[in-house]
Protein backbone atom coordinates (compact mmCIF):
# COMPACT_ATOMS: atom_id res chain seq x y z
CA UNK A 1 0.00 0.00 0.00
CA UNK A 2 1.30 3.45 -0.92
CA UNK A 3 1.64 5.83 2.01
CA UNK A 4 -0.14 9.18 1.60
CA UNK A 5 1.92 12.36 1.42
CA UNK A 6 2.51 13.78 4.87
CA UNK A 7 1.74 17.51 5.02
CA UNK A 8 2.39 20.17 7.67
CA UNK A 9 0.09 23.20 7.66
CA UNK A 10 0.81 26.64 9.14
CA UNK A 11 -1.54 29.61 9.42
CA UNK A 12 -2.29 31.99 12.26
CA UNK A 13 -6.03 31.74 11.52
CA UNK A 14 -7.61 28.67 13.16
CA UNK A 15 -10.38 28.43 10.54
CA UNK A 16 -7.80 28.18 7.73
CA UNK A 17 -5.93 25.43 9.58
CA UNK A 18 -9.24 23.59 10.12
CA UNK A 19 -10.10 23.95 6.43
CA UNK A 20 -6.86 22.23 5.42
CA UNK A 21 -7.24 19.65 8.19
CA UNK A 22 -10.61 18.66 6.68
CA UNK A 23 -9.70 19.06 2.99
CA UNK A 24 -6.31 17.36 2.73
CA UNK A 25 -7.46 13.90 3.94
CA UNK A 26 -10.34 14.08 1.42
CA UNK A 27 -7.70 14.57 -1.28
CA UNK A 28 -5.79 11.54 0.00
CA UNK A 29 -3.14 13.27 2.11
CA UNK A 30 -2.20 13.03 5.80
CA UNK A 31 -1.92 16.17 7.94
CA UNK A 32 1.02 15.50 10.27
CA UNK A 33 0.66 18.70 12.23
CA UNK A 34 -0.51 22.27 12.38
CA UNK A 35 1.33 25.41 13.44
CA UNK A 36 0.00 28.89 14.17
CA UNK A 37 3.28 30.73 13.59
CA UNK A 38 6.57 30.32 11.79
CA UNK A 39 8.52 29.26 14.88
CA UNK A 40 6.07 26.42 15.51
CA UNK A 41 6.30 25.42 11.84
CA UNK A 42 10.10 25.11 12.00
CA UNK A 43 9.83 22.91 15.10
CA UNK A 44 6.99 20.89 13.57
CA UNK A 45 9.09 20.18 10.48
CA UNK A 46 12.08 19.23 12.62
CA UNK A 47 10.05 16.68 14.58
CA UNK A 48 7.66 15.28 11.95
CA UNK A 49 9.74 15.57 8.75
CA UNK A 50 6.74 16.15 6.45
CA UNK A 51 6.80 15.55 2.70
CA UNK A 52 5.27 18.99 2.01
CA UNK A 53 4.59 22.26 3.84
CA UNK A 54 1.65 24.59 3.23
CA UNK A 55 2.18 27.91 5.00
CA UNK A 56 0.70 31.37 5.19
CA UNK A 57 3.07 34.27 4.52
CA UNK A 58 2.10 36.64 7.33
CA UNK A 59 2.23 35.01 10.75
CA UNK A 60 3.40 36.18 14.17
CA UNK A 61 6.90 35.51 15.52
CA UNK A 62 8.27 34.42 12.12
CA UNK A 63 6.76 34.75 8.65
CA UNK A 64 6.17 31.79 6.39
CA UNK A 65 9.04 32.98 4.18
CA UNK A 66 11.42 33.19 7.15
CA UNK A 67 10.26 29.74 8.31
CA UNK A 68 10.85 28.36 4.79
CA UNK A 69 14.39 29.73 4.87
CA UNK A 70 15.03 28.16 8.27
CA UNK A 71 13.53 24.79 7.28
CA UNK A 72 15.57 24.70 4.06
CA UNK A 73 18.81 24.91 6.05
CA UNK A 74 18.33 21.34 7.29
CA UNK A 75 15.63 19.73 5.13
CA UNK A 76 14.62 19.63 1.50
CA UNK A 77 10.85 19.98 1.72
CA UNK A 78 8.69 21.52 -1.02
CA UNK A 79 6.79 24.52 0.33
CA UNK A 80 3.54 26.04 -0.90
CA UNK A 81 2.97 29.59 0.31
CA UNK A 82 -0.47 31.12 0.82
CA UNK A 83 -1.51 34.73 1.17
CA UNK A 84 -4.61 36.89 1.12
CA UNK A 85 -2.66 39.34 -1.03
CA UNK A 86 -0.90 39.40 -4.37
CA UNK A 87 2.65 38.10 -4.29
CA UNK A 88 4.42 40.47 -1.88
CA UNK A 89 7.38 42.66 -2.68
CA UNK A 90 10.29 41.05 -0.86
CA UNK A 91 13.93 41.78 -0.16
CA UNK A 92 16.74 39.91 -1.93
CA UNK A 93 17.05 37.24 0.77
CA UNK A 94 13.31 36.52 0.74
CA UNK A 95 13.32 36.47 -3.07
CA UNK A 96 16.07 33.82 -2.96
CA UNK A 97 13.97 31.75 -0.53
CA UNK A 98 10.92 32.13 -2.78
CA UNK A 99 12.97 31.01 -5.80
CA UNK A 100 14.83 28.14 -4.09
CA UNK A 101 12.35 26.72 -1.56
CA UNK A 102 8.83 27.74 -2.54
CA UNK A 103 7.27 25.66 -5.29
CA UNK A 104 4.02 27.60 -5.56
CA UNK A 105 2.24 30.71 -4.34
CA UNK A 106 -1.54 30.61 -3.89
CA UNK A 107 -4.02 33.32 -3.00
CA UNK A 108 -6.65 32.68 -0.35
CA UNK A 109 -9.27 31.41 -0.49
CA UNK A 110 -7.81 28.27 -2.03
CA UNK A 111 -10.10 25.81 -3.78
CA UNK A 112 -9.53 22.06 -3.62
CA UNK A 113 -8.69 21.97 -7.34
CA UNK A 114 -6.10 24.77 -6.97
CA UNK A 115 -4.56 23.01 -4.01
CA UNK A 116 -4.44 19.65 -5.78
CA UNK A 117 -2.78 21.26 -8.82
CA UNK A 118 -0.23 22.96 -6.57
CA UNK A 119 0.60 19.73 -4.72
CA UNK A 120 1.01 17.93 -8.05
CA UNK A 121 3.27 20.76 -9.26
CA UNK A 122 5.37 20.48 -6.08
CA UNK A 123 6.15 16.84 -6.72
CA UNK A 124 6.62 17.15 -10.46
CA UNK A 125 9.18 19.90 -9.76
CA UNK A 126 11.12 17.88 -7.18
Amino acid sequence: MIQPLRIAVADDEPDIRQYFHRLLPKLGYEVVGEAENGMELVELCRTTKPDLVITDVMMPEMTGIEAAAEISKTQSIPIIVLSSHERPAVDNNAEKVMRDCVVDYLRKPVSSSELQASITKAFNAS
